[in-house]
């Protein structure tokens, strides 16, 4: 038999309306962002670490992309994955909405 699922609540959905959006979980830093749009589908959210797999740099929003400006690598502000350096991304968890929460797996 599976285990259940277990979500925590991240942060009020009415609290946030420009992504990527700043919050902490266990004291770390991450980013609420929109995930990429699907036809016909309701938009849907990620979670993603603002910490850079390289240096341990924050990474900060700039047009489409998450920049560590330590050493400028950059990531895919939807999905984390970097669009400069093949193979590393940011963590990245799916987030749900439920009762007017966002809700991430247990991190």
């Amino acid at each position: 038999m599976s285990e259940p699922i277990n979500y925590r609540p991240i942060a009020e959905v009415q609290n946030f309306t420009e992504f990527p959006a700043h919050v902490k979980v266990n004291n770390q830093p991450y980013y609420i962002v929109e995930a990429p749009l699907k036809d016909g589908e309701e938009q849907t959210y990620n979670l993603i670490s603002a910490i850079c797999p390289h240096a341990g740099g924050l990474v900060r929003p700039h047009l489409n992309e998450l920049i560590c400006p330590l050493h400028y690598w950059c990531f895919d502000k939807a999905t984390g994955e970097s669009t400069n350096i093949p193979g590393e991304q940011l963590d990245c968890y799916p987030l749900v909405i439920e009762d007017g929460k966002f809700m991430a797996r247990m991190l």
